[in-house]
């Protein structure tokens, strides 16, 4: 398809808003419960939880730790490893299971905690 802009025809090649990511970040809950644990609390072993779903372990988060504490220390993670400014960011995306609540996104806690005040996020 092409566009006119300016008085001249574009192909898509020439209007192409070209993105990458410089860095990534993860960050993980400390707990870990194991398939062991489990066992304690209901009917199951190890080797049936392995054989079915392939899971040795599971990350819970600490009382009063959350998912957008997580992704916080993740974009920080991101931020040092690409010596980035927070305010040069675009935009901050977090996708997630396990949202906090609702409203408002968990990107955008993320984002006020990383003081990317410029970055979209969603």
């Amino acid at each position: 398809m092409r566009a006119q802009a300016e008085g001249q025809l574009l192909d898509r090649s020439e209007r192409r808003t070209r993105g990458f990511l410089r860095a990534t970040g993860m960050a993980v809950p400390d707990k870990v419960v194991t398939n062991s644990d489990l066992e304690k609390i209901v009917e199951t072993s190890d080797e049936w939880i392995r054989t079915r779903s392939g899971i040795r372990e599971r990350r819970m988060c600490a009382e009063g730790e959350n998912t957008a504490d997580l992704a916080a220390e993740a974009g920080a993670k991101a931020l040092e490893e690409a010596g980035v400014d927070p305010l040069d960011v675009e935009i901050i995306i977090v996708s997630t299971a396990t949202p906090d609540h609702l409203l408002p996104a968990t990107a955008c806690e993320a984002q006020a905690r990383l003081g990317a005040d410029r970055a979209a996020a969603f």
